[in-house]
Parts: structure tokens; C-alpha cells; sequence
């Protein structure tokens, strides 16, 4: 009896004992997440897309040599290049839904990270977020 005790109180101490993770707000559009990338994808009321850098609190980091390529519905589309990411020169194209291809690579020849997110700018009825970037999981 004393050992299951020691044992739970042991548990307690470890669990108390944890840095707790600090809480981060939900980034605005979709989040993409790779091992070694972390970026937000928004679409613009104009509907020009952005692709920023941010750090592990979610705030915008440097660009550095990172670069990225985007394709909706397969055409590529032109990017200017922005302190914290990049950002399309053209509006997206006004077909929905259509698919989007994000490809984001650390360095010029290191692999790509790809992502895909269907373009659909309809608010979602659960978490009234565009629909690309609903956290829902519906």
C-alpha cells in the first residue's frame, strides 16, 4: 500500500514538475507545420495570399533563404518576395473550390515540404474561420 502511494505522489510530483507549454492563440488561415518549417498561408480580402514565417510562439520571423512555390488548380502563380515570407502579385483566381499546392524548401536545394489546402473562402459554421483554414476537423 505504501509503494502504490509513493508511487502516485511520484506521478504527481513528475506531472507537476512539467513546464506547462505557453498558450498560443489560433494563427489566423492555415497553419503549415513540417519539421523545420512553420508558416501561415492567409488569403487577403483581396484575395492575394500570403505565405509568413513565424517562430514557435507564432509570431513572424525572418524569411532567411527560404523559398516558396504555389500552384492553384496546377498554374503557378508569381510571388514577391516580403521581409517575413512572401505574397501573391495577383489576386487567386476566383474558382472555388480549387486546389492549392504550397511547396516551401529551407534552402534552394534542400527537400520540399509540400502542403495542400482546398481553396474555399466560405466561413465556417463552427469556428467561423475561412473554410481552408478550419480548425474544426469536421
Amino acid at each position: 500500500m505504501k509503494s502504490l502511494i509513493l508511487s502516485l505522489f511520484s506521478i504527481g510530483v513528475l506531472v507537476a514538475a512539467e513546464p506547462a507549454k505557453p498558450a498560443t492563440a489560433p494563427r489566423p488561415g492555415r497553419a503549415l507545420e513540417a519539421p523545420g518549417v512553420r508558416a501561415d498561408f492567409v488569403i487577403l480580402q483581396d484575395r492575394k495570399a500570403t505565405v509568413t514565417f513565424v517562430d514557435e510562439a507564432g509570431n513572424p520571423a525572418a524569411r532567411g533563404d527560404r523559398t516558396v512555390a504555389v500552384k492553384v488548380d496546377g498554374k503557378d502563380v508569381a510571388l514577391e518576395a516580403q521581409p517575413n515570407g512572401f505574397v501573391t502579385k495577383e489576386p487567386l483566381p476566383a474558382k472555388e473550390p480549387a486546389p492549392i499546392v504550397v511547396q516551401i524548401r529551407a534552402k534552394a536545394d534542400a527537400k520540399p515540404a509540400n502542403f495542400r489546402i482546398t481553396l474555399n473562402t466560405a466561413i465556417c459554421a463552427e469556428c467561423k474561420r475561412p473554410e481552408y483554414g478550419c480548425i474544426c476537423g469536421h
